[in-house]
């Protein structure tokens, strides 16, 4: 009776195993799969930030998400070889002072639209960066190079978009422009 139970608890364990084994096989074809995609490589697109502020700043693009119209933190990728890996750091990144920043992002189902810049004692400024696109149909970034500006010259950010320097998406005005 003993050789049963320890059968069927090596029968469990192996398939266990083999599930758990058969899953991190799948994830590693969809990482894989995403990073040589190339449908991705099309809509990936880089621009760079330039801090000439004269101080260190925390920045967070955002964008207008096409359909939705919330507010969020473009999806942010990070080139490795010959593929594109999501990278989770999209908000609230430090730029020193005359430093700068390449950001590359998907830009299909979002429009670049702004940077919030947080300064060392935590006010959110927000610097206007393309008038493209709208609820039914994105663009990619217009410029490949966008500067902050002295801190004095920004205007505060809406507290509705607050929120998007921690990573969230908020509902907020949708803008619509058309050429």
């Amino acid at each position: 009776m003993t050789n049963r139970y320890v059968r069927a608890a090596v029968t469990i364990a192996a398939v266990v195993i083999a599930g758990v084994m058969a899953a991190a096989l799948l994830y590693g074809a969809l990482v894989a799969f995403n990073a040589y995609n190339p449908m991705l490589s099309a809509f990936l697109v880089s621009f760079e930030m330039y801090n000439g502020s004269g101080r260190d700043v925390w920045v967070t693009p955002i964008g207008m998400w096409e359909g939705s119209g919330e507010y969020g933190p473009l999806p942010c990728f990070r080139k490795i070889g010959g593929g594109a890996y999501p990278y989770s750091k999209n908000h609230d990144l430090h730029l020193a002072t005359g430093e700068t920043l390449a950001y590359t992002y998907d830009w299909d189902d979002i429009n670049f639209r702004h940077i919030l810049v947080r300064d060392a004692r935590g006010k959110v400024l927000i610097l206007d960066t393309d008038k493209q696109g709208g609820l039914h149909v994105c663009c990619a970034a217009q410029q490949t190079r966008y500067t902050i500006p002295l801190l004095s010259t920004l205007s505060q950010a809406p507290p509705e978009l607050v929120p998007c320097t921690e990573g969230r998406t908020v509902r907020w005005r949708i803008v619509e422009y058309h050429e």
